[in-house]
């Protein structure tokens, strides 16, 4: 039984000597592993930090870049269409100086027409003025029987309406001689003493 109990003790004994020899190294190695893990482990999120600064900063640069051309273009495309208004009010312009000239010429044209007429018209016509009447029913009658003796007749106003001061006239016609002729004739037919007057077509 001794020798049982000496044998367990050195056992004991031995293997608390190899505990306190490599329990130490044992705990500082845990600790250097720990350290270790504790020092390298920022490296890499800061890594990654600076990375994504410089992935934000390109993407930032490249935003601006894109933003600046895309005022760029705004700018040239403000600039045509200001130049293409300019345009468009410069052919108005040009087409209402066309438009007022050739204004002008029709003008022009027309004016030597009317000269003409007025030239056409400068020896003067005579007619017979019969009288002046408001009842539309003996002016109608009236009317009736100078056409039938084949006078030729004309009323002003030309519509003949009751109550309407209108008066008759025979011709025109550019002989005076030939209208004074008719005067006795009418003379018998109506019983009016008519009147030569100047006719004026334009101005009746």
């Amino acid at each position: 039984m001794a020798s049982q109990f000496k044998n367990r003790l050195v056992g004991v004994t031995i293997l608390v000597a190899l505990v306190v020899i490599f329990l130490p190294s044992i705990i500082d190695g845990e600790k250097t592993s720990y350290q270790q893990e504790f020092v390298t482990t920022p490296i890499k999120p800061a890594l990654k930090e600076h990375s994504k600064d410089f992935q934000i900063a390109s993407t930032l640069q490249e935003k601006k870049i894109v933003i600046q051309d895309a005022l760029q273009t705004n700018n040239t495309a403000d600039l045509e269409v200001d130049g293409s208004e300019w345009k468009v009010e410069e052919i108005s312009e040009v087409e209402d100086k066309d438009i007022n000239q050739i204004a002008a010429t029709e003008t022009e044209k027309s004016e030597p027409v009317n000269q003409t007429a007025k030239t056409a018209f400068a020896d003067p016509a005579w007619t017979i003025q019969l009288g002046a009447f408001q009842n539309k029913e003996n002016i109608n009658t009236l009317l009736k029987k100078l056409n039938k003796a084949g006078f030729q007749v004309h009323t002003i106003p030309k519509e003949v309406m009751e109550g309407q001061l209108t008066r008759v006239f025979v011709g025109p016609d550019v002989s005076k001689k030939a209208l004074e002729e008719k005067l006795p004739r009418l003379k018998r037919l109506t019983n009016l003493n008519g009147k030569l007057v100047p006719f004026n077509p334009i101005e009746p």
